[in-house]
Order: structure tokens, then sequence, then C-alpha cells
């Protein structure tokens, strides 16, 4: 905290006044470098105008760089640490979904592509997760992204789109 304090010209009980430890700190940094990959891979997606391309591109494009990036891997995956679990218990693993999830979803909705009433942290969990098997996949050789953009179409995309969405809607109204 020293450092920091010294490098943005603050005292160390004033960035005490805005983080209460080094945690919280971490928490704030990689938060704001999340979104900075939620800027760019917004970018890159922008280009697919379909449910099933869009949801092929995030999650790949989000694996992709989480792979490489320890700061974009913590909110795609906290690990055990006190961090991991003070991110997880502080909600800034959720939200960063919702944040990259949601005006995919939204778009959706908006095109008549998804049911409604779907529960979005379901969606969101459920997307997370699949994005850090491939992430995982990609780092073990398990398969290059054309594989894995195979397996998406096949297996996920389903989920949200054809004759799935019946079957979704008569779930969630369970």
């Amino acid at each position: 905290m020293d450092d920091v304090a010294c490098e943005v010209g603050l005292s160390r009980p004033s960035v005490y006044r805005y983080f209460a430890d080094r945690d919280d700190l971490l928490i704030e940094l990689i938060t704001r470098h999340a979104r900075a990959l939620l800027a760019r891979a917004r970018k890159s997606i922008a280009r697919h105008t379909s449910l099933p391309d869009q949801i092929v591109g995030t999650v790949l494009y989000t694996a992709e760089h989480a792979r490489r990036d320890p700061l974009t891997r913590h909110i795609i995956e906290p690990d055990g640490t006190s961090l991991g679990r003070r991110m997880i218990a502080s909600g800034t693993t959720e939200m960063m979904r919702a944040e990259m999830w949601d005006p995919v979803l939204d778009a959706a909705l908006a095109n008549n592509e998804l049911p409604s009433g779907l529960p979005r942290s379901d969606i969101h969990l459920w997307l997370g997760d699949v994005t850090v098997m491939v992430m995982r996949g990609l780092e073990d050789g398990e398969g290059d992204v054309r594989r894995y953009r195979s397996i998406l179409r096949r297996f996920v995309v389903p989920a949200f789109t054809g004759a799935n969405r019946t079957a979704i809607a008569e779930v969630t109204a369970f």
C-alpha cells in the first residue's frame, strides 16, 4: 500500500480512505481491467448480429484473453485465495458476468431470439462456467479455437435457440 500511495502521490492513510485493504484495491484494479476487456470485446463482437454468433464470439473472445491474462482470469475464474473468495462474496464476479452478457441478452430479447423470464443470474453463471471450460481446454491443448467454435454451436447455442425455446420457456414456468 505504501508503493501505491507513493505512486499516486497520496499518503497511506489517504489510500485507506478509498480502500479498506490490499484486496479491495486489487478487486478495483481487476474490475477496471475487466471493463477495459469488455469494451474491446464489445467492439469485436459487434460485428456479429445473431444471438448464436454473439454467444460463440463472446465465449471464445473471453476465454482466449483470460487464458493469457492473469487479471482477466481472476474475473473469469476466481481462485481459492482470500482475494478470489472476496471477489465472489462481494458480487464482483457476478457483476462482471452480467456486464458481459446482459447487452447480448437484452438485444436477443428485443429481437425475439430469447424467451423472456429466463433467470439472468443462471445464464450468467452457466455461460461463465462454459467460458472457463473453454479457457482450460485451450490452455491444455485439448482443442483449437475452430473445434471449440463447433462445440459451442452444437451444444451451447441450441440452449437459447430453435426447438429448445419452447422447452426453456416450459422449464422457466415450472
